[in-house]
């Protein structure tokens, strides 16, 4: 049996390198459309629990952070005393609207394995604090936030002249510590000076994750779910505005 030349071996290395590297940019593309996929099916799943829960509440949209608010955790336990985030926060204010399957509708992808990694939903800070989705302090207020809003805060569906275009929730980000999260649980409109870098501090993009090509998944409060260059959301003011203008 005839052996490789040393020739024959490195042109064949140089030949799998090649192979190699042309395979992994589509390997990771494959991999972030269908995280992205996963996000949309999550979000589409949210917005019908935010909206039921509006339905059951006479109109009344539900806060992202409520003073008043109280919750119950995944064994039926009231979370925290009179004072506790975690029960103000929305996520477990909203979790009996989608029946508590936070990994199928709230905390997905890098979330859900950071949450998972951390003891998962016994967690009920981390859960109510870094979901991957955001509610606009535009869409039913915020007691905690609220007076960073500087347009009508919309805290009752009939105020919204087109639901369809009012946004609800976008994909979100945060960070403490020095870490960074892909979540977060509260997001409002960028200045319109504010160009998209997704290594710059959260706060200066309104805690938006345009995490998909400097794109954001968004859901509207009538339901429809798109996804949306992040420009689009620092110019388009209707996004934020209850008049539709």
């Amino acid at each position: 049996m005839k052996a490789f030349t040393l020739v024959e071996l490195l042109v064949t290395v140089t030949i799998i390198g090649l192979l190699a590297g042309l395979g992994i940019p589509a390997i990771n593309q494959a991999l972030q459309a269908g995280k992205k996929a996963k996000e949309i099916g999550a979000l589409k799943s949210l917005i019908v629990a935010y909206n039921t829960y509006t339905a059951d509440n006479n109109g009344q949209l539900l806060k992202s952070y409520d003073l008043n608010g109280s919750a119950i955790d995944i064994n039926g336990n009231p979370i925290g005393g009179e004072d506790s985030h975690e029960a103000h926060r929305w996520p477990w204010r909203l979790a009996p609207y989608f029946n508590y399957g936070f990994y199928n509708t709230t905390h997905v992808n890098d979330i859900e394995s950071y949450i998972k990694s951390q003891g998962g939903l016994s967690q009920t800070y981390l859960v109510s604090v870094i979901p991957s989705f955001g509610l606009s302090l535009n869409c039913g207020g915020n007691d905690y936030e609220g007076s960073k809003v500087k347009t009508t805060i919309a805290t009752h569906a009939n105020q919204v002249a087109k639901p369809s275009q009012f946004i609800a929730f976008v994909s979100s980000r945060s960070m403490a510590v020095g870490k960074r999260y892909e979540g977060f649980y509260y997001v409002e409109q960028p200045k319109s000076s504010t160009k998209y870098d997704h290594k710059s501090n959260p706060k200066s993009t309104g805690y938006i994750s345009a995490r998909y090509s400097s794109q954001a998944i968004v859901a509207f409060l009538g339901g429809n779910v798109s996804v949306i260059p992040y420009n689009d959301l620092v110019t388009n003011k209707i996004y934020f505005n209850v008049d539709g203008q």
